[in-house]
This record gives structure tokens, C-alpha cells and sequence, in this order.
């Protein structure tokens, strides 16, 4: 029942980023042992970026993974779709990272799930504790489910961002072929051209060439 409720509401978040909170937040109250939780999320070029972390600390257990390039929620979006470690501080998989957050931060136990969206890898929800063997099966259990629960709000919201660029991109393209027309005494294919031509030449998305003459006049 509280899966479902969980899986409501970030159905009706407003945007990705809300549904990333409101996910953190069910983490936090569902999967047991979890004191700690936040999103890797994937950008273009494989950038990595933490985003509804539930305290800084997560922040920066997170920013020291991407900076060493090891660790539970690097290896979630890149290799094993599922991460558990009962004890970072001695884990194997990361000599560098496991001792450094556990002396600097506390943090003991991780669980970290991917997120998909559509066919691409958006990221890692990552649970954190710190209290050793914090996550047993029934708690891996439930993170799996909710992550699930995740990826499908996020695509969803994702998706309808992605709509509202795509509606606010034509919007100020019209615009802007509008006052060329207007100014210049051209047709709307030859201001088109004109915005296109510019586009090319200063290696500029046409959007933003669009922005540009919208408002500079």
C-alpha cells in the first residue's frame, strides 16, 4: 500500500526534480536501514551530477565517487544494475573511497539501484546507513521495487519537459521569423533561412539564435 502511495505521488510531481525528492524521501521511510539517500543522475558525455541528496553528506559521498571514479553508484550507472556493500570501509571494490567516507562521513553500509528511463541509464538511486550489514534482503527488496516506481515517474516527467522545451523552442523561432519578416519584408521560408544561415555560421542552436533576435530586437 505505501508502495503504491509512493508510486502516486511521484506520478503527480510536478517536475523530474520533484520527483526525485519525493522519492528520497520514501526511501527514507520504506526500505529499513536506509539513514541517508539521494540520485546520481547521468548527464551527456557521462557527466555525473547527485541531485535530492536528503544531507549534504551524501553530497559529498557522492562527488568523492565521481571524483575518484569508484564506488557503489558509479558502478550502479555504469557495470551492475544492483550495488550492495554490508561494510564500505573494507570493501574491496573501492580501496579508496570505502575508507575515506567511512572515516570522514560515517557511512558504513550502501546500496545503490540503477534508474532507467526508456532504454538509457539515467542514474543510481543510492541508500546509504551507517551502521554495518544495514541492508538485508527484504530492504534490497523494497529499494528494487521503488526504484521501478522511480524510473517510470522520471520518464514520465522527463518526457514532458522535453515537450514543453520542444513547444517554448518553436514559439520563440516564430517569434523571431516574425520580426524578421516584419522588419526585412520577407516571407516566412526566407526568414527561416536567414535564422538557419546564422545558426550555422556562428555554430549556435537555432533556439538560441532565435532568443538572441527575440530579444535584442
Amino acid at each position: 500500500r505505501l508502495l503504491a502511495t509512493a508510486a502516486r505521488e511521484m506520478g503527480d510531481a510536478p517536475s523530474s526534480e520533484r520527483v526525485l525528492e519525493v522519492a528520497v524521501g520514501w526511501a527514507l521511510s520504506l526500505v529499513p536501514g536506509c539513514e541517508m539517500a539521494g540520485v546520481t543522475v547521468r548527464r551527456r558525455r557521462g557527466r555525473f551530477e547527485s541531485k535530492a541528496a536528503s544531507e549534504p553528506k551524501v553530497t559529498a559521498c557522492d562527488e568523492l565517487q565521481y571524483e575518484l571514479d569508484e564506488g557503489p553508484c558509479v558502478d550502479a550507472v555504469t557495470d551492475e544494475p544492483l550495488v550492495r556493500s554490508d561494510d564500505v570501509s573494507t570493501d574491496e571494490r573501492w580501496p579508496h573511497w570505502g575508507p575515506q567516507v567511512a572515516r570522514e562521513y560515517g557511512v558504513r553500509s550502501m546500496l545503490s539501484i540503477r534508474l532507467f528511463t526508456s532504454r538509457r541509464v539515467h542514474g543510481a538511486l543510492n541508500l546509504y546507513s551507517f551502521t554495518p550489514t544495514a541492508f538485508d534482503v527484504e530492504a534490497v527488496d523494497l529499494a528494487r521495487v521503488l526504484a521501478v516506481h522511480v524510473s517510470v515517474a522520471l520518464r514520465g516527467a522527463l518526457l514532458d519537459e522535453q515537450l514543453q522545451v520542444a513547444v517554448d523552442s518553436r514559439n520563440l523561432i516564430g517569434q523571431a521569423q516574425g520580426l524578421l519578416m516584419e522588419r526585412y519584408s520577407l516571407d516566412s521560408e526566407r526568414a527561416f533561412a536567414v535564422l538557419t544561415r546564422i545558426s550555422q555560421d556562428r555554430n549556435t542552436r537555432l533556439v538560441e539564435v532565435a532568443d538572441h533576435v527575440g530579444r535584442r530586437r
